[in-house]
């Protein structure tokens, strides 16, 4: 029998749901749909069916249900909804965060913020490859939660996700994994990780047409915070606006497909690159030289996505290179059909010191390249043969 269509008009493609309001044939029904969420839609706050959709399409990326998913407005909506849940007073009101410091930029200016202006104790591991130094860290004090993020921008090491997560769990803490770079890639949930957090603005839109994060979790995390992080998602409007949702609902039959030809493309550019005599260094974490490529080999057998990031002789020669290459936008944005190129220490983590930027390995001549799709062969040979051309001019 022929599949069924996913609504009444026959569509084949899920409907897009732009009402804010909800009518309801009975006051029970209504009061249901407040008091409830999931049971029925009241307000485009609370929750939307388009939005539905793309939570259950992200429950199936990571392997749970819808109903442990929050689809968000971004990513770092996402990790201020976490932040807001997992330290409040009924979450038992610790301030203290334990992070990896190989994180996205904006995430480590947030959480700087917060530690800075709201007296949250972030605490930052500058070696998160040392199970020690996680372990030394959640022994000092209790943490609301700890953070990893892997593969990590823009350095691409690949962190132990099972190895740590037997040390966050040994002190009841849970582990958080960033999971925008290895989206179906591997599976955090599955390695033992509490959360997964998203960017759905990179790997799974593609387009950059819509803005959006997410957090997918555990059972044992759902029955323990579900409440209350559907409190602050609902009282501070962080729900996924429904045009974003809908617009990387159009990802889904692909992602899959689509990663693994990120990551093929990823690493033919990264090998010619790591020969290039004007190369001093490639960071991609399935080539035999990096210091991750053991995990990543165990971890990320499939591939390890579109992102490699390389060094040039100089912070010069960097800025140049990026305004001298001929098939990359110069974006700041990852994960993108079409290829990108940024200089990090300029851009996207431009608001750390020179000491927090040196203390991630982001050195001034760092390039970081986003490649994008199309026929492998034909991308890696369309992009070396660029930077062939430019690299001569630097």
């Amino acid at each position: 029998m022929a599949r069924k269509p996913v609504d009444a008009h026959g569509s084949i493609v899920p409907p897009i749901h732009l009402g804010v309001t909800y009518a309801h044939a009975s006051l029970a029904s209504a009061r249901e749909a407040f008091e409830t969420l999931g049971h029925g839609y009241a307000y485009g706050r609370m929750g939307n069916p388009t939005v539905t959709e793309f939570e259950r399409f992200l429950g199936e990326i990571e392997g749970v249900p819808q109903a442990n998913v929050w689809a968000t407005s971004s990513g770092l909506s996402a990790l201020t909804l976490l932040v807001f849940g997992l330290t409040a007073k009924s979450a038992g009101g610790k301030k203290r965060i334990v992070t990896s410091s190989y994180i996205y930029g904006g995430a480590y200016h947030q959480l700087k913020l917060w530690a800075d202006e709201h007296g949250y104790d972030i605490v930052f591991l500058n070696n998160p490859f040392s199970l020690e130094a996680w372990d030394s860290a959640l022994a000092a004090t209790p943490a609301a939660f700890a953070l990893l993020e892997t593969p990590c921008n823009p350095t691409i090491d690949v962190f132990d996700i099972r190895a740590i997560a037997e040390v966050t769990s040994r002190y009841g803490v849970p582990l958080v994994v960033d999971n925008t770079l290895g989206v179906a890639l591997q599976r955090p949930l599955e390695l033992g990780a509490d959360v997964v957090l998203h960017s759905t603005t990179k790997a799974i839109n593609r387009q950059s047409t819509g803005l959006g994060g997410a957090l997918i979790a555990s059972a044992a995390f759902v029955a323990r915070f579900e409440s209350l992080l559907n409190d602050f998602d609902v009282s501070n409007g962080l729900i996924a606006h429904p045009m974003s949702a809908w617009t990387s609902l159009n990802s889904r039959k692909t992602l899959r497909r689509d990663m693994l030809d990120f990551s093929r493309i990823a690493l033919g550019v990264a090998t010619f690159l790591n020969k290039h005599p004007k190369i001093r260094e490639v960071y991609y974490p399935l080539l035999p030289s990096s210091r991750s490529y053991d995990i990543a080999l165990r971890q990320m057998p499939d591939g390890a996505g579109g992102l490699f990031s390389f060094r040039v002789k100089s912070f010069e020669s960097a800025q140049k290179l990026v305004e001298l290459l001929k098939v990359p936008y110069l974006a700041p944005h990852l994960g993108h059909s079409e290829s990108l190129v940024i200089h990090p220490a300029s851009t996207t983590h431009g608001k750390l010191t020179p000491e927090q930027l040196a203390s991630v390995n982001i050195a001034p001549e760092m390039v970081r390249y986003s490649v994008g799709l199309g026929v492998p062969e034909d991308v890696i040979r369309e992009i070396t043969e660029d930077f062939a051309q430019a690299l001569d001019q630097i």
